[in-house]
């Protein structure tokens, strides 16, 4: 299993079956945003909040409430926890009918945007601080679970690839293991409550893989409230299977 200590940062590695960041299922999009888009002159940066609610509404429904990237909770309201809608491909390399296009939007975290340093932000934040031709994902892809396979975790909670494509996107672009956002600690401590849980049903003894297996099903069918940093929670449980 993965260590608790951080000084012994044990590298599991595994063919994982399930995609380790959300894979996410486009549906069909808001009947507001459709209707707007349709209006003469209609821009992404003009649009209405009731409109821009309805379509947070439906991104934050097809994530389970998790952040397209770091998996940590979001929601519509205000504080940390408040989500934004991101453009997968950049606004600024796009036309208006593109910014407008539901298929490229996801919702993500606030991801420290408000930063002094770079280095302290996350999440499309951190990609949007870049020049806008470092932007541009090498790999992954979150509307393409196969782009998301390569993905491993450490005993410490780090999120990292041996592939190096995957590896940049995951560092330099969303910089996922952000120590100002302790993301490292967040995926550790969601890894420890659900070593608990299995204590807790199997105390003193080895749990059956059977009850892994559920535990897995359990979180990978999960659609409408997601559990926070549950890619890790898959990894571990998908070794042990």
């Amino acid at each position: 299993g993965f260590s608790s200590s951080p000084v012994r940062r044990s590298f599991l590695s595994i063919t994982p079956t399930e995609s380790l960041m959300i894979e996410i299922k486009k549906g069909t999009e808001p009947k507001e945003l459709l209707e707007y888009r349709k209006k003469e002159f209609a821009s992404y940066a003009d649009m209405k909040g009731d409109v821009k609610e309805k379509v947070m509404k439906s991104l934050l429904s097809e994530q389970g409430h998790l952040c397209a990237y770091c998996m940590s909770r979001i929601d519509e309201g205000d504080g940390k926890h408040r989500a934004t809608i991101e453009h997968c491909i950049q606004q600024a390399v796009t036309d208006e009918k593109e910014r407008l296009n539901y298929k490229n939007m996801v919702a993500v975290c606030w991801g420290n945007r408000n930063a002094h340093s770079n280095e302290d932000k996350s999440c499309d934040a951190k990609r949007g601080s870049l020049k806008v031709d470092k932007q541009d994902m090498k790999k992954i892809n979150v509307f393409d679970g196969r782009t998301l396979t390569d993905i491993k975790y450490a005993s410490d909670g780090t999120i990292y690839s041996d592939d190096e494509d995957v590896n940049e996107d995951l560092n330099l672009r969303l910089n996922l293991n952000c120590e100002a956002r302790r993301l490292k600690e967040c995926r550790r401590q969601a890894l420890s409550a659900l070593h608990r849980n299995i204590a807790g049903k199997y105390p003193n003894k080895t749990a059956p893989k059977s009850y892994y297996q559920k535990l897995m099903d359990h979180y990978t069918e999960q659609r409408e409230m997601k559990e926070p940093y549950s890619g890790i929670l898959i990894y571990w449980l998908e070794k042990h299977i």
